[in-house]
């Protein structure tokens, strides 16, 4: 096949190598934060420390875990303690949100980088999330983990699997399948990956939730495409709204810059799968990002497991990544892993 103009961009991608937290081990402690929203019931917090343990891994939590403070867990200053607090501790090898809602951008002005910088570690989490994982990795060079928060991170086996191969593993999460895939094709899959653009792109993963993406544009945290495969996903936002927000990243010129997009199944963003006003002709999805990405000179797919599914692959930012789109289908593999064996050296 003809391979697009991204295959050209393989070295300028590959000269900033990231800084890689070490993986998670059983011994290990985690701490748990609430940067965006609090946890939807007590409960759930406390089965989720029982699946940390079954993963043989202990855990620190925030002193403000349990506060809320409007739709946030906690004042912006409370959130900040506890990610600055547990972020310095020595002990700590992961912090791990545990889930989003609303709140993390507002946290930006007055995080530490710095911090952050001089002692990597893991960060996973997604949605409102996306707030911290673009910024800080292109602040500090850290890989973050978009993937599920500490509250879904056992949801389902394909989830859960994803989940330990990327934060407990040290070697490439490789290709990534399908859940009916890996299920011997059983199993209802809607959608199926959908090529919008076909090609091949080679370049560092960066992207997270639209709506988080497109509210850091303008602002010194907007998202780097540069050479990157970008993925993209979001939950109960009608079609139009969709086409919006990708307007505003068109506009910027973002995908001009990069060399591959991914969009996710977009859970809930049907006509009508917001449950808000629907415009009677709205056109549905796919046809929208045929219309709006599909002059792109990049491979563009639709319909990967990623961020407000049951199905959830973790994809790290900041690793090489391939993504093949072809008249006979997608292939999309990470070829880097995530994490390295031991912590690599801190920044100062």
């Amino acid at each position: 096949m003809a391979f697009t103009r991204s295959e050209k961009l393989i070295a300028t991608s590959s000269a900033l190598e990231p800084v890689k937290p070490k993986a998670l081990r059983k011994g290990d402690t985690v701490a748990i934060i609430t940067p965006s929203s609090p946890a939807f019931e007590p409960g759930t917090l406390k089965f989720s420390l029982e699946w940390l343990q079954k993963l043989g891994l202990k855990y620190k939590l925030g002193r403000h875990t349990y506060e809320s403070y409007s739709s946030y867990a906690g004042s912006e200053a409370a959130r900040l303690e506890d990610f600055h607090t547990l972020w310095a501790d020595p002990d700590v090898s992961a912090v791990l949100p545990l889930r989003g809602g609303a709140g993390a951008p507002g946290l930006l002005p007055k995080l530490d980088f710095d911090l952050i910088a001089s002692h990597p570690k893991i960060l996973c989490g997604f949605s409102d999330i996306t707030g911290l994982l673009i910024p800080i990795h292109q602040k500090t060079g850290l890989v973050t983990f978009h993937g599920p928060t500490l509250g879904l991170m056992y949801e389902n086996a394909y989830t859960h699997n994803y989940y330990l191969k990327a934060l407990m593993g040290t070697t490439p999460i490789g290709v990534v399948a399908d859940p009916a895939d890996e299920n011997g094709g059983w199993g209802f899959d809607y959608p199926p990956r959908i090529v919008i653009t076909q090609g091949k792109g080679r370049g560092r993963l960066t992207g997270g939730c639209l709506t988080l993406i497109r509210g850091l544009m303008g602002t010194p945290y907007e998202i780097d495409c540069r050479d990157r495969i970008v993925f993209l996903e979001d939950v109960d936002e009608e079609p139009h709204t969709i086409d919006r927000m990708l307007s505003q990243l068109l506009l910027a010129k973002k995908f001009d810059q990069a060399v591959g997009i991914i969009i996710g199944d977009c859970n809930g963003c049907r006509p009508g799968g917001s449950k808000r006003n629907v415009l009677t002709l709205n056109y549905s999805l796919e046809t929208m990002l045929r219309d709006r990405l599909g002059h792109l000179d990049i491979p563009v797919v639709y319909g990967l497991k990623i961020g407000h599914t049951i199905d959830k692959v973790t994809l790290p930012l900041g690793v090489m990544a391939t993504l093949e789109a072809t008249a006979s289908g997608v292939k999309f593999k990470i070829e880097e892993a995530a994490c390295a064996d031991k912590a690599p050296s801190s920044k100062k």
